[in-house]
């Protein structure tokens, strides 16, 4: 197909607001200019699969992936430490990937309840499940075997995660919460910061509280639902988390 050069003017505006913004409402003035050409939305895909990108359209927002191989907007482990200076070494990385995926199925309920920014985690909280799923993984993890099955390198993780610093309810309750380094919660602050740079969530510094933006759901439904990886991961930190619960239970 060729495309005018008007077409191509409107595809490139809105290709390149969307590498700046991420997420864009389909009636912004730039989406709905795009959305009424069919030549022009057809040549913002081309640009953005040319990119290594490409654009998921909700019926509410256009939203802007980025593929993880093969594109050069895709941020390598060098620019992640420049941009967030918590990320020292891969270790850090996998436990944010970890951090984010306990708060995502934690998020990722019932779509009947899904209540965009009233559905709410504390960091305390978020911190506290991750300790209970990585503790658990670790002891699950005889001779690897665990970390293999799941291709999660559990042992490095679980022996970093323990070295940081814990902070407990009662010093989020007298408002002495610290995100400094070497803290556990200072790592879930870097995590979350990823996820609001993608403009996915809200983080409440007076509430020390992380809510769910509508695109965070958006994402789930137009994507994450359909990734196999991400939903075995869900099912197994769900279930993880659960067995944990009955065992507490079962204690008192």
């Amino acid at each position: 197909m060729s495309y005018t050069l008007e077409q191509l003017q409107q595809a490139s505006r809105l290709f390149f607001d969307l590498l700046r913004r991420k997420v864009i409402s389909l009636d912004d003035p730039a989406a709905a200019e795009c959305l009424q050409d069919t030549g022009a939305y057809d040549a913002l895909q081309y640009l953005a699969k040319e990119g290594g990108c490409r654009i998921m359209n909700t019926g509410h927002r256009l939203h802007l992936l980025v593929n993880p191989l093969g594109s050069g907007f895709a941020s390598n482990f060098t620019q992640l430490k420049s941009k967030y200076s918590r990320i020292e070494r891969k270790t850090h990385l996998h436990i944010i990937n970890v951090i984010i995926l306990v708060f995502l199925a934690e998020m990722d309920q019932d779509e009947q309840h899904f209540k965009p920014g009233q559905d709410s985690m504390s960091y305390i909280q978020l911190a506290d499940q991750v300790s209970a799923v990585l503790k658990a993984w670790y002891e699950m993890d005889e001779e690897g075997r665990f970390s293999k099955q799941w291709r999660l390198d559990i042992q490095a993780m679980y022996k970093v995660w323990a070295s940081l610093y814990m902070q407990t309810k009662s010093q989020e309750d007298t408002d002495t919460l610290s995100r400094g380094s070497n803290s556990r919660i200072g790592l879930i602050h870097e995590g979350m910061k990823l996820l609001e740079d993608e403009h996915l969530v809200f983080i409440s510094e007076n509430e020390k509280r992380i809510f769910p933006r509508e695109e965070l759901y958006e994402r789930m439904r137009y994507l994450y639902h359909d990734v196999e990886r991400y939903k075995e991961l869900k099912a197994l930190i769900g279930s993880t988390l659960a067995e944990k619960e009955g065992d507490a239970h079962a204690a008192h």
